[in-house]
């Protein structure tokens, strides 16, 4: 063998173990590339088209509960501490679908619940009254902090048997087919958010001619005073054209028991003063000192 042959030799295998190490290396980042999704020839990736994601029963509402409202969607009960009345409530509102696109979102809901009065007699309880509502909500997220809500809705008011034979009175027909006109808006100096807006009565009983009902109101505070139990305060205020644009106020201070997402057990007191809230009682005044426990689905 020349000097030459031996030389070529050396330098053939010099390079053949140098392809072989390099191949070893650049195989794995060769094949995490080829399995990443491209834009096929000739196109190129859209920045533009917005990413529409549907969800069914999120978990997170856009609109917050408006906890001190008296006729709003819940689930409990409270005592009046200044008579022998109980006030009851059996519903609850939940969003059903969620549309997100371009960093915003729509949640259509559903709402439907009984608020009925009681009164505490030894040895039974005889029931007053009884309301009813439902709702098909329609919320709008159009930034991070404004949320706005429309949508329809029904409220019937009722004497039932036992208010008739208590009161000995005769039965109002009231009843509200709605449109809602809300807006909400988080404020993070306060904890919590504020609210406003009002409500066309499109189908009003009795008072066919006066159709208008504004509202406003807070909720704030929700300080973390343990693990699991926090302090907040919420206030509602309604003002009703069918009564020469009286009120309604309410003002509440409780605890937040368990929270996990948007559910918790509340433990709560509400003063309530001005219109009464029960349909069949829309012209009269009434105070309530309510100490109540409610569930929030």
């Amino acid at each position: 063998m020349t000097l030459l042959q031996h030389f070529s030799g050396a330098l053939h295998r010099h390079f053949a173990q140098g392809w072989r190490c390099s191949v070893i290396r650049v195989m794995p980042a060769m094949l995490i590339m080829l399995l990443q999704p491209w834009p096929l020839r000739g196109e190129s990736p859209d920045t533009t088209r917005p990413h529409v994601q549907f969800s069914v029963f999120p978990q997170q509402r856009l609109f917050p509960r408006l906890l001190a409202d008296g006729t709003t969607h819940q689930f409990g009960i409270s005592k009046d501490l200044l008579t022998r009345q109980w006030m009851g409530h059996i519903g609850a509102m939940r969003p059903v679908v969620q549309v997100s696109f371009c960093g915003r979102a729509v949640q259509l809901g559903i709402g439907a619940t009984v608020h009925t009065s009681i009164l505490r007699e030894p040895q039974v309880l005889q029931v007053v009254t009884a309301d009813f509502s439902v709702d098909f909500p329609v919320d709008i997220s159009l930034t991070d902090a404004l949320v706005l809500r429309t949508g329809y809705g029904h409220f019937s008011a009722h004497l039932v048997d036992d208010g008739i034979e208590i009161l000995q009175m005769q039965s109002v027909n009231y009843a509200k087919d709605f449109i809602t006109l809300l807006g909400s808006f988080t404020l993070p100096v306060i904890g919590g958010q504020v609210y406003g807006g009002g409500r066309w009565d499109f189908h009003s009983l009795p008072e066919e001619s006066k159709q208008w009902m504004m509202q406003c109101g807070l909720e704030a505070g929700n300080i973390l005073l343990w693990p699991d139990v926090r302090l907040y305060a919420a206030i509602d205020i309604k003002l009703k054209s069918e009564v020469a644009w009286q009120s309604t106020q309410s003002y509440q201070i409780g605890f937040k028991l368990f929270e996990r997402n948007d559910s918790a057990l509340r433990i709560a007191y509400t003063y309530r003063t001005g219109i009464d809230d029960r349909g069949q009682f829309y012209r009269e005044k009434s105070d309530f000192s309510l100490v109540g426990v409610f569930f929030d689905f």
